[in-house]
């Protein structure tokens, strides 16, 4: 049954109160043992009156706490629980029919289910009573001294000690098996002393039971020498009834006491009772004191001292006061000697306890630095620490290796996990820049780690500033405020707050790949700001260039920041040795695209990209770039060849061109990582939808990495389609190189407020933003840095604020309702996407989401109509 803590705290306190009253209930009960009396000098038994009140005042008290006891069972058992629980919950017109139809049954269900219940009854069952108040009463007349008669009384005397001692022996039992929270330690001299006691208690009932024996026997002598002498009358053995005329000469005849003949009458074991005259005395103390000796004489002689009579009863009564002192003294001493040897172990535990004490604490300053040096939180290091010291404890004891590298090894498994997961080491590993680093490299840079505490809104990182560290945050929020301005803390969708085993200025690691290696550190492109207190550990620039001093550290890093290593054979195998005929476009004079085919077994078709001897540096930059992403709509990055150093790229080959060039229907001189297939077929409006969702969706994931990746120089000839007329965005991670080389800025998919320092996100959501006016117009976006006017975002920009959107659109794509109220629709998200302040864009993952609800509204109004408009055989998309 379940109960508040105050109840469950009153019945643990209770089964000791409870322990105590049938201590003290067997303590009371041989006082009815010495309820009679016997006047030897003038030969009469009588009871005692105070006595008797006594003991059936006591009786009465200690009857009263078992039937407490009772009532608590039942109150706490399962069976009363639901009986109570289905009484509040339904609702009966006549309660006194319930409680007598259910009620009554599951109380008696209850009691009959429980051991200690029946136990109880039959403790508080008024056997001392009957026996002593009314059998006993009765043989003051000899002719009811039946030898049924007294072994009924004795009997009805002796029994009820059975399910007191049982209920005590049970009940201690109960207590030593609850847990010690729930009742205390209990002291050792305590239970010491409760051990002791009990044997005393033993030696006081059976001094009782001794004293009632030797009234027994007295009586038996009289009542057989009455019947013996003539004119003897049986009743008048009473005390109320005694005749100051009766003859007794013959009782002292034939039942003599002193002196003794044992030819006559043998009392055996009670002559010292009988001979005292304790057995008419109201001398109480005298009495019990008597008695209380006799028995505690015996029990610790165990009996050797007796000589019964030749009676059996008395024989058998003196065999087991020997059994009993042997089982108690074995119990006692038993006892005794283990407290003895307790003590003396608590000595040597005492001593071996000084010395665990001086381990553990020299565990305990070796525990911190570890914790420390394992870089675990310090918020945790309480219960990490408290958790390791249980293992080193264990095994200091057991005088086992308490060295922490094996104690790692013996902790729970979650435990071990974490941990590892806390080391430098494993941080490094799980930075996705890193995860094909040989190990090697991460041991080099390991050392390098350093931890590092921030305060509240300190600033950790500062965006256009050098970026001189990057730290693995080991506890606490970061907040990271993106290129655009916005901070992660103010519910911005593009970043949340970082938090534990995150990354902030990953992009220091393409530091070391970068042309300003090693004199010019690259500017940070995000800001990271602390929330609350912040531990971390933090590699800096100049530690990262000490990491990588050596040539061979320095290429096996380059190497593992690659997806896959070529080697240069493989790719002259694959190209012919770079043959011309190969050659699929130039990148102006630093690269050339190049048709392969693998060596192997699959005789895959790839397009590679090769720099020129001065740039090869770049390789390496665009190389570790690409290698972060993978996704169905950019250009697969396979590998690069790093011998002797890195020269060339490998991609996945797109057959079927770029979009500019099926836009404006241009014969092609050959794609980037293209064919020189020629488009022949107009795109359609849904067709053109569908790639611009999916190269949204390619940016918004691009964005969406750690650090973010930016294009920057998006266009229609950077989005190449496959067979299928797939999406395939094509020239990440180049803007470090084409930011010097390209004509990028001449070609009108600039965005007119970019600054370098702080490229950012929606810089190409504005580049996004031209490509879509391309797609509704189908012109070339013209250069207002070659003084081309006005430029195509000028054009859809003022055509819309003019009201005169349908002169500008291709009208070749826009033929019907829906292509018009769709050409509409995205012609509005271009304009957002365009727009001068950079913080009022939408993110490219929303651009994505409009976009692609935009082609559901197309299929509504087109289905089953060809994807494209002036060809009956075209792609459906």
């Amino acid at each position: 049954m379940a109960t508040s803590p105050k109840v469950e705290s009153f019945l643990q306190n209770w089964k000791k109160i409870f322990v105590a009253s049938c201590l003290f209930a067997v303590l009371l009960d041989p006082l009815f043992l010495y309820i009679p009396m016997m006047k030897d000098d003038i030969k009469c038994m009588m009871s005692d009156r105070n006595l008797k009140i006594a003991a059936l005042l006591s009786r009465s008290l200690t009857d009263l706490l078992y039937i407490f006891d009772i009532i608590f069972q039942i109150y706490t058992s399962d069976k009363y629980s639901s009986f109570m629980n289905e009484y509040r919950r339904r609702h009966y017109r006549s309660k006194k029919r319930y409680w007598r139809k259910f009620f009554v049954p599951t109380i008696i269900k209850t009691m009959w289910g429980s051991y200690n219940i029946l136990i109880d009854i039959l403790s508080i069952l008024p056997l001392p009573q009957v026996a002593i108040l009314i059998i006993f009463s009765k043989m003051s007349d000899l002719r009811s001294l039946t030898a049924i008669r007294m072994v009924i009384m004795n009997l009805f005397a002796l029994l009820q000690y059975v399910p007191r001692v049982l209920r005590i022996y049970l009940s201690c039992k109960e207590i030593k098996m609850t847990p010690k929270k729930d009742t205390g330690v209990t002291a050792k001299w305590v239970k010491g002393l409760l051990h002791f006691f009990m044997y005393i208690l033993s030696c006081h009932v059976l001094g009782a039971i001794y004293y009632f024996f030797a009234i027994q026997c007295m009586a038996t002598c009289w009542h057989n020498a009455c019947r013996k002498a003539n004119g003897c009358d049986t009743s008048t053995f009473g005390c109320y009834d005694h005749h100051t005329d009766r003859n007794i000469t013959f009782l002292n005849d034939l039942c003599p006491i002193s002196p003794v003949n044992t030819t006559l009458f043998d009392s055996g074991i009670y002559i010292t009772v009988l001979q005292s005259g304790i057995m008419g005395s109201t001398n109480y103390f005298q009495k019990f004191s008597n008695c209380f000796w006799w028995g505690l004489r015996n029990l610790s002689s165990l009996g050797s001292n007796l000589q019964p009579s030749v009676d059996g009863w008395e024989n058998l009564f003196a065999a087991f006061t020997s059994i009993i002192g042997l089982l108690l003294l074995l119990y006692l001493i038993g006892n005794l000697q283990t407290y003895m040897q307790l003590g003396t172990q608590r000595t040597e535990a005492h001593r071996h306890r000084m010395n665990m004490e001086q381990k553990m604490k020299e565990k305990d300053k070796e525990t911190d630095l570890w914790l420390s040096a394992n870089c675990i939180p310090k918020g945790l290091h309480e219960d990490m620490k408290l958790k390791i010291m249980e293992k080193v404890q264990q095994e200091v004891e057991e005088n086992r290796n308490a060295d922490l590298d094996y104690i790692l090894s013996i902790l729970p498994l979650d435990l071990q996990s974490y941990i590892k997961d806390c080391t430098p080491m494993a941080r490094l590993n799980q930075v996705p820049m890193l995860r094909n680093m040989d190990e090697d490299v991460l041991r080099r840079i390991c050392p390098y780690l350093e931890r590092r505490e921030f305060d509240d809104n300190s600033i950790i990182i500062e965006k256009g500033e050098p970026l001189d560290m990057m730290l693995f945050i080991v506890d606490g929020l970061v907040s990271i405020e993106t290129r655009d301005g916005s901070s992660s803390s103010n519910n911005n969708l593009q970043q949340r707050p970082r938090r534990a085993g995150k990354v902030c200025g990953e992009e220091l690691l393409l530091w070391p790949l970068s042309v300003s290696y090693p004199d010019n550190v690259t500017l940070a492109t995000e800001s990271a700001k602390a929330i609350g207190h912040v531990e971390a550990l933090v590699l800096t620039a100049r530690d990262l260039r000490r990491a990588l001093t050596f040539y061979q550290i320095k290429k096996d890093y380059l190497v593992g920041m690659m997806r896959r290593t070529f080697s240069a054979k493989e790719l002259e195998m694959a190209t012919d040795n770079y043959h011309p005929n190969r050659i699929i476009r130039r990148k102006g004079n630093y690269a050339s695209f190049y048709k392969g085919v693998l060596p192997d077994d699959d005789k895959t078709v790839v397009a590679v990209k090769k720099y020129t001897t001065i740039y090869h540096q770049y390789a390496a930059i665009e190389a570790a770039v690409a290698s972060q992403t993978n996704h169905i709509n950019v250009v697969r990055f396979l590998g690069a060849c790093v011998e002797p150093q890195p020269q060339a790229l490998v991609f996945e080959y797109i057959p079927n061109g770029t979009l500019f060039e099926h836009i404006h229907r241009e014969a092609a001189a050959g794609s980037f990582e293209g064919s020189s297939s020629s488009p022949t077929a107009l795109l359609s409006l849904d067709l053109r939808l569908k790639i611009a969702s999916e190269t949204a969706g390619a940016l918004a994931y691009l964005h969406s990495l750690t650090p973010p990746i930016i294009h920057l120089f998006l266009s229609t000839k950077h989005i190449l389609l496959d067979d299928h007329y797939t999406a395939k965005l094509s020239a990440i991670g180049q803007w470090q190189i084409t930011f010097r080389e390209s004509d990028y800025l001449n070609q009108g998919y600039f965005d007119p407020n970019f600054e370098l320092y702080c490229a950012a996100e929606k810089g190409d959501v504005y580049s996004f933003g031209v490509v879509l006016a391309e797609l509704l117009t189908s012109q070339k976006p013209a250069s207002p840095y070659r003084g081309e006017e006005p430029p195509l975002a000028t054009c859809l920009l003022s055509s819309m604020e003019e009201g005169r959107l349908n002169q500008i659109l291709d009208g070749k794509i826009i033929f019907n309702e829906a292509t018009s109220e769709t050409a509409k629709k995205v012609a509005d998200l271009a304009k957002r996407c365009l727009r001068s302040k950079r913080e009022e864009r939408p993110s490219m993952e929303q651009v994505a989401v409009e976009l692609e609800g935009l082609r559901k509204f197309m299929a509504e109004y087109q289905r089953g109509e060809p994807s494209f408009s002036n060809s009956p055989t075209s792609l459906q998309p």
